[in-house]
């Protein structure tokens, strides 16, 4: 299941633009970017951990049988991952500005599930705001929504 994952992600990277992508691996770049938060600071990853379990089930859609596969996918892809573009070039693909709008405010839940926001969490979602072209004052209402 994650060999599949793994080769649908490698497909659409590497697809040209007009060819149709498969949601899964849409979901497998959202995915990838809110573990990259979790896994940046130290501690509180398996509560991090749920608060995308629960993001990918609400608000993704996605099958909870699914999920473990996406997690695990996600975390073996961020390791290799070398930088954030690769997650984000499918995002401005593929989401329309709400869409990425939630992507950030999701990224926000993760980073305040432990209770606390570091800046190293903080610089990655910006970074991922500012790759995805959401504004600086949407990042903000955002962070400010998430810790509402």
């Amino acid at each position: 299941m994650i060999d599949n994952l793994f080769e649908l992600f490698k497909k659409l990277t590497d697809a040209p633009d007009d060819e149709p992508q498969d949601d899964n691996a849409i979901v497998l770049a959202a995915v990838s970017l809110m573990l990259e938060v979790a896994r940046s600071d130290s501690g509180g990853e398996q509560v991090e951990h749920a608060v995308i379990r629960n993001i990918l089930t609400t608000e993704f859609d996605v099958d909870s049988g699914l999920i473990d596969s996406l997690l695990t996918a996600g975390i073996e892809k961020v390791e290799d991952a070398t930088d954030l573009f690769q997650f984000t070039q499918l995002i401005n693909q593929r989401y329309s500005h709400a869409q990425k709008e939630d992507l950030v405010y999701a990224m926000w839940r993760v980073a305040l599930a432990d209770g606390k926001v570091q800046a190293i969490e903080d610089h990655i979602i910006r970074r991922v705001a500012g790759l995805i072209h959401v504004a600086h004052g949407d990042f903000i209402r955002l962070k400010l929504k998430a810790r509402g």
